[in-house]
Formats: C-alpha cells, structure tokens, sequence
C-alpha cells in the first residue's frame, strides 16, 4: 500500500467510526458482518469497517467476541459495558438459529444464484456456451487449473469468461478472482465477476483487465423467503427472493458489452 493510500485508508477508518459507535447506540450488540453490511451503505469496505471496530476495541470503547467460539458462527461487536455471557441467551435464542439456517441455505443458493444469472445473461442476448467443468475447455485448449469458470458466453463477437458469487462478504481475491481470471486469460477471453459485492477489488480487478457487475442483494429462491425475512430482521443482509431476474440485475448484463467495448475492445474477440 502506498503511503497515499494508507492516508486515504486511515481516513475513511476514522470517519466509520462514528457509524459503528451509533450503531452500539441502538443495538447492545451486532455480528461484525451486520455492521460491515450497514456501512456498505455509507461507502466504506468491509477491511476499513473490520479496523475500525479493531482501533475502537483498542479503545476501549467496544468489544468483540465469537460466540460460540467453535463453528461457523459470528464474532459479536458489543458495547463494553456488556460482557459476552450477558449475550449468550439471545444468541442461542434469536440469533444462533437463523444463522446456522443461513449458512446452511447459502451453499444451494450459490447455485440458485447462478441459475438466475443465466437467465439474465439469456435476456440480455447472450449465448452460454459452456458451465462449469466444462469451461475448461475451449477451441481445442483445455485448462489445466483445478478450478472452473461458471460459463463461457458470447455476444456480439466477444467471449465472455464470467464467474459469479452470491456471497454475503467479498469474493477471495486470489482463489475467486485472480485464479479464475487466469482461466479466462487462458482461453484469451474476457473476464467478468459478477457478485453480490466485490469492494476494493473491483478498482484492481479492472486495473488488470477484468470487468466486474455488482447485484448488492443476496438472490435466493421464493422457498426460503420465510427464512429470508428473518435473516434480514436479526442480521440485516439484504437478500431478494425471485425466480427470474430482476429488472435492475437486466440492466446491469446489458451493460457489460458496452463497458467491454469502452475499456477492453479487443479482448475476447477470438
């Protein structure tokens, strides 16, 4: 990081931190994801979010703890007037279910998710050419990577190497980004992320030649709207449940041809 940047980062931590002492205001207690989700909304990155909440820890102004400490369960940011065991029975109560429910539902909703991409990308006059395992291989070539892309489409003469991720955090930028971007460099093909969110990476990814298309809303199926609600009124994700794409979601496929054809004309026309 340069010395500009790390100005730049310890600016806008500064400035998060009344947001997340406002927030301890109005609830004795949040997962460090909700709060990372509700400053989204106010333009900060998850990373800037998580060191905010470390320098006011530091403080001694909050505190932080994961509850229960073995699984896939959250850290808790809560005021420091409290103490975890004060917390623990609404935990188990109110939060600790739907949590587990929700980390249980996001695996099939990965898929669900691409699904609907599909759709979109159909709607918007795109041809998929290829999912999944079966991206690895492309006029002749075959990948040797481990891993695969989620399609290969086409449109307009431009192939399109697209992988999606319907995650509630950001993409990992080496695994989910730079590794699958690899197999899109391969094939000599145009490299697309489409997530929920992708924060900081989004400026890098298209630094190294890489569109990127952000949906803001977890997309689940109409059968988990139930669950959906409850996700939304204890942890705040914000989820939409469809099943077919939404307007907004058409919108911003129809554009990847013409951000392609603005920055990266060229690539992928094979």
């Amino acid at each position: 990081m340069s010395r500009a940047e790390s100005k730049a980062f310890t600016k806008y931590k500064e400035e998060a931190k009344p947001f997340i002492m406002n927030l301890l205001d109005k609830h004795d207690f949040l997962s460090q994801r909700t709060i990372q989700i509700l400053l989204e909304k106010e333009k900060y990155w998850h990373t800037v979010t998580w060191n905010a909440i470390k320098d006011i820890r530091k403080e001694n102004k909050l505190r932080t703890a994961k509850y229960p400490p073995r699984g896939s369960f959250p850290v808790w940011v809560y005021r420091y007037d409290l103490r975890i065991n004060d917390l623990k029975k609404k935990i188990d109560a109110e939060y600790k279910p739907v949590y587990k429910e929700f980390i249980d539902a996001s695996s099939e909703m990965g898929f669900y998710c691409e699904d609907i991409i599909e759709m979109a990308l159909a709607k918007a006059g795109f041809v998929t050419l290829s999912r999944n395992q079966n991206t690895k291989y492309f006029r002749g070539r075959t990948s040797s990577a481990r891993t695969d892309l989620d399609f290969i489409a086409y449109k307009e003469g431009v192939f399109y190497g697209i992988e999606v991720k319907n995650l509630i955090g950001y993409p990992d930028w080496n695994e989910e980004i730079i590794g699958k971007k690899s197999i899109a460099e391969f094939h000599g093909i145009q490299f697309v992320m489409m997530s929920r969110a992708v924060g900081s990476y989004g400026y890098d990814l298209f630094q190294c030649g890489g569109l990127y298309m952000e949906f803001q809303e977890l997309i689940w199926a109409p059968k988990f709207s139930s669950l959906a609600e409850r996700v939304k009124e204890k942890l705040y994700f914000p989820i939409i449940c469809v099943d077919k794409p939404p307007d907004e979601l058409l919108v911003k496929v129809k554009q990847i041809p013409f951000l392609h054809e603005k920055h990266f004309y060229g690539k992928g026309r094979i």
